[in-house]
């Protein structure tokens, strides 16, 4: 189909220099400035995106709208009407944070050449989105729960119209670092984007795996996210593995002789807890898991993980799931750091992987 976008930035006016700096940063989207009507009332990007929803150009098939605190790729506007023409009907997310619950799928997919997989967080990143216009204007009338944030409705919007938001690999949007107006960075630490840039995957290919692992922000336990109905549960890694044969204390083990031969001075461990280096560990041995279910074949698994794109979605894996925990300053050499432990993790899970074969699927699904 051809798509024609209509775009807004969307902020309050107290960031209006770097609103319009964004818009002049893409001439060929011709981005509007979107402010809030009440930039002295409580602070809310509900009110600001009720607006940039209403104005969405009915002469056009889709309405992009990306925050002021964004950085857009290199030839943004070129891949986004190519995502949208593969993707014509769908919410669009063109960022998640590295540490969501669609991270690792993001990670997933840029082993497997894909260009989108299926959001699973409790909201749609909204940061930079692009929504079919009479999906904006739907949302635009959606009414809203008390307190509740433009995130939320839209995603309890997309359920409620049976619609799936994908997010892209890689992301096209990369949040800049800076003070949040709702105090997100105090409360959660740096949202770098999963993956940024890069070459595009597959926009015609959306990815399920059927695992996920993820290390929890605020948690700190490894859960392996399958898919469920029309979403997503998650189980404790740990009881994901035991079907496969895998005690705790078979798990503890494995990380205890990587760890020695990753870590043998212990340098990494005055960064990063014993404990919570563990639950890394465990999450890139789930990630080992998953990648070989995804690509059917150990040696494809290491292919992708030394390719561009695979590379440099591990190294957002640590910084992402332990940002919270590692000061702010030490988080850059992180994943220097963390390689050698992660890379080994990844391989054991995948020989473990090929080893139980698919019946391992089959007893830790049901």
């Amino acid at each position: 189909m051809h798509a024609s976008i209509s775009a807004a930035v969307t902020g309050h006016p107290r960031r209006r220099p770097e609103a319009e700096a964004l818009a002049a940063s893409q001439p060929g989207l011709d981005f509007e400035v979107v402010e809030d009507p009440e930039p002295d009332g409580p602070r809310s990007a509900l009110r600001v995106a009720r607006l940039a929803w209403r104005g969405a150009d009915p002469g056009c098939t889709h309405r992009l709208l990306v925050q002021d605190d964004m950085r857009l790729a290199p030839g943004f506007a070129r891949l986004v009407r190519a995502a949208v023409a593969a993707q014509p009907d769908s919410v669009l997310c063109l960022f998640t944070e590295w540490g969501s619950r669609t991270a690792p799928a993001v990670r997933l997919a840029a082993l497997a050449g894909a260009g989108w997989v299926p959001l699973l967080d409790p909201y749609v990143p909204t940061t930079a989105v692009v929504l079919p216009t009479a999906v904006a204007h739907a949302l635009a009338a959606f009414p809203a729960e008390p307190g509740e944030p433009d995130d939320v409705l839209l995603l309890r919007f997309a359920r409620a119209n049976g619609l799936t938001p994908l997010v892209s690999c890689p992301n096209l949007a990369e949040h800049e670092q800076g003070d949040s107006l709702v105090g997100n960075d105090v409360l959660m630490g740096p949202r770098r984007s999963a993956l940024f840039g890069g070459p595009p995957g597959d926009w015609s290919r959306v990815l399920v795996p059927p695992m996920v692992p993820h290390l929890p922000l605020f948690e700190g336990v490894v859960v392996c996210q399958v898919p469920d109905g029309d979403g997503w549960r998650s189980v404790l890694a740990d009881a994901f593995l035991a079907p496969s044969g895998l005690t705790v204390p078979d798990l503890l083990e494995r990380y205890a002789e990587t760890v020695a031969r990753a870590d043998p001075t212990g340098r990494l461990r005055r960064v990063v807890a014993d404990s919570l280096l563990l639950q890394l560990w465990l999450a890139a041995f789930c990630y080992g898991i998953a990648a070989w279910a995804v690509l059917g074949d150990a040696g494809a698994v290491e292919r992708a993980l030394r390719s561009v794109r695979g590379a440099a979605a591990l190294r957002t894996l640590a910084p992402g799931a332990l940002r919270r925990f590692v000061p702010v300053h030490r988080l850059g050499a992180l994943p220097g750091r963390v390689e050698p432990l992660l890379r080994q993790a990844i391989s054991d899970g995948c020989l473990h992987a090929v080893r139980i074969g698919d019946q391992f699927w089959k007893e830790s699904l049901q």
